[in-house]
């Protein structure tokens, strides 16, 4: 949001990924942004993905993976890496779009001091388009003290995990307490899908670590 406000007027388009499990927040930001720079959505089929890679977990047990199930057995659930769900449901996703309507540079709100971050740099090249983080030495602070001088700024982005990409996320479980807690006091029947995902990647873990979970 604050790379879209400090650069509206040089760019040609934002790209949003609709993962289908985003929360109301983020529904409402896209409409907003969608009015400072024309907005193209990409959708895609996140519960396809998961269904054939798995659910997304932190901690991965090999012989619950496709390619492990192929040698210990069919499981009752499948489970994936986060990188690998967000890589192949946002990440790329977003970057053939660009590609596809012929995008030479492409801007990121990526910051150095973010915990989870792509290893590319601001000018950086990846598949031929240059990469531009303009906050990349911004602080969470100086964002949301710079976006409170351009909008009302929502609520939501006291959370970590702020930008809401989808309630039912099994992983960041570390980081992402508070992002569970918001869902389960203001959205139960998202909690609630969480809740029986989750369930399905601890019966795994279980299964493999006993009860050292």
């Amino acid at each position: 949001m604050a790379c879209l406000h400090l650069m509206a007027g040089t760019l040609d388009c934002a790209i949003y990924v609709d993962t289908g499990k985003a929360y109301p927040e983020t529904k409402k930001l896209v409409e907003y942004a969608s009015r400072l720079v024309p907005m193209v959505t990409v959708t895609v089929d996140r519960d396809e993905q998961n269904s054939r890679e798995g659910v997304p977990s932190d901690v991965v047990p090999i012989d619950y993976t496709p390619f492990g199930q192929l040698i210990s057995g069919s499981k009752k659930v499948t489970v994936q890496s986060y990188l690998n769900c967000c890589f192949e449901n946002i990440s790329i996703p977003l970057l053939r779009k660009a590609q596809e309507l012929g995008a030479t540079e492409i801007v990121y709100g990526q910051r150095s001091d973010e915990q989870y971050k792509s290893t590319s740099t601001n000018g950086a090249i990846t598949e031929g388009l240059v990469r531009l983080h303009p906050i990349e030495d911004w602080t969470s602070e100086e964002v949301l003290e710079y976006l409170a001088t351009k909008m009302l700024v929502p609520e939501h982005f006291k959370i970590k995990h702020s930008s809401l990409d989808c309630y039912d996320c099994t992983a960041f479980r570390n980081v992402s307490k508070d992002r569970v807690a918001f869902t389960q006091d203001k959205y139960p029947e998202f909690y609630a899908e969480y809740s029986h995902r989750l369930a399905r990647v601890r019966e795994a873990l279980r299964d493999v670590l006993g009860e050292e979970i």
